[in-house]
């Protein structure tokens, strides 16, 4: 195949291979990776590319909830692949007018210990401005830094 591949696919391959749990490509080039987890990744990614996002940018992450959705809105995101996506964040992407594929639908996306909401999905919980969905995210961000050791 004298094809080249296209982004989705050049994100997809190299989250794979590289291990990473956040990658967007844009222009058939890899143009951010993450290995933090959570929103971290997309937060990064809205003070990095939001004032001006790229033309092209897909997505491939492991995990998108309605929080992470709602940052790849704001971020400007054109098309993206989830291992596992919430039925939440399927419907925001949509909204917005963004294809996704997936591996996995969830209900939602629940916490470590699996006995609840993931925190940033109860964040996300009654946010449906982007913007507002950042401000919230970077002030968890901020918090957990505050309580690391």
């Amino acid at each position: 195949g004298g094809k080249t591949m296209n982004s989705l696919e050049l994100a997809k391959r190299t989250l794979e291979e590289g291990g990473y749990t956040c990658v967007v490509a844009g222009g058939g080039e890899v143009i951010f990776t993450s290995r933090e987890r959570g929103v971290k990744p997309l937060v990064e990614y809205c003070r990095r590319f939001g004032k001006e996002p790229p033309r092209e940018a897909a997505l491939a992450d492991k995990v998108i909830g309605r929080a992470a959705a709602l940052l790849a809105v704001l971020a400007g995101i054109t098309e993206l692949y989830a291992k596992v996506i919430s039925v939440s964040a399927r419907a925001e992407l949509e909204k917005a007018g963004i294809p996704a594929g997936c591996e996995i639908k969830a209900e939602a996306i629940r916490n470590r210990a699996g006995d609840g909401l993931s925190p940033m999905e109860r964040l996300s919980q009654g946010v449906t401005a982007p913007e507002e969905m950042l401000r919230r995210a970077e002030e968890f961000l901020a918090e957990m830094a505050r309580k690391a050791p």
